[in-house]
């Protein structure tokens, strides 16, 4: 009898062990979102994918980036303990729901019309006026234009869809950053003169972000490790790869 209650307690006790390892595992997902992070012959890469890379060579860990829908993986990110997302707008309705770690680099988003529309627009007011905005779920524009109050968003997941809404004459206008709408334009098959920004809608920083409930620990130290990248060179020869300076 007392040898079947010690194997019983030495099972649970193996059991909790597993738990509490599986309990810090880190989870990295990212999006479809060229140049900072896509899938290339089956590996995510990217600038921001280069950056997780370096970081994680600081940490002496290999988890392999999952790419999901944005919608999906900022969902989790949100809910889940031991997630990081990659990249993220830094803004301050999410201030506080995240650990950011960064900056990595700046972009600007803009309001986008077909070139052939004649379409003007003097402010925010204006925008909220027309009939129809394609805007990608949960990304920080629409997060943005949901707080100001627009009700005539159309929301897609992916922001390829959104782009093919402008072009079929679907919605008005469709909310794309600068740095990255060259690349999905591509990915459409659309070429980028067919449309136009606009209207400058907001400027913003992107980071790398933990989920909240994560010991503050190993927030501690990819804070650790990406400040390594900045101080020794890493992050500025990254971002010089993907981003060169023309003369």
């Amino acid at each position: 009898m007392r040898k079947s209650v010690i194997m019983i307690l030495v099972i649970l006790a193996i059991i909790c062990l597993s738990c509490t390892r599986k309990s810090g595992e880190m989870t990295i997902l990212t999006e479809n979102y060229p140049p900072l992070s896509y899938e290339e012959n089956g590996v995510v890469t990217g600038y921001g994918a280069d950056v997780v890379a370096a970081l994680q060579q600081e940490l002496n860990t290999d988890i392999t980036p999952t790419l999901l829908p944005w919608d999906k993986a900022y969902t989790r990110a949100l809910n889940e303990p031991n997630v990081v997302l990659f990249t993220i707008e830094k803004t301050p309705e999410r201030e506080a729901k995240f650990n950011f770690i960064g900056p990595l680099g700046a972009n600007t988003a803009y309001f986008y019309a077909l070139a052939e529309n004649p379409l003007e627009l003097a402010d925010l007011d204006a925008a909220s006026r027309v009939k129809a905005i394609a805007t990608t779920t949960n990304w920080f524009t629409e997060q943005y234009l949901v707080a100001q109050g627009f009700n005539n968003l159309i929301s897609k997941t992916d922001p390829i869809d959104n782009l093919k809404m402008l072009v079929s004459t679907e919605a008005d206008l469709g909310v794309f950053t600068d740095l990255t709408f060259p690349q999905i334009c591509k990915e459409a098959g659309i070429a980028p003169e067919t449309l136009k920004p606009v209207l400058h809608l907001m400027q913003s920083e992107y980071y790398i972000a933990i989920s909240k409930a994560t010991d503050p620990k190993i927030v501690r130290l990819w804070e650790a490790a990406f400040a390594k990248l900045q101080a020794d060179g890493t992050l500025a020869n990254l971002k010089g790869k993907w981003f060169p300076i023309s003369d």
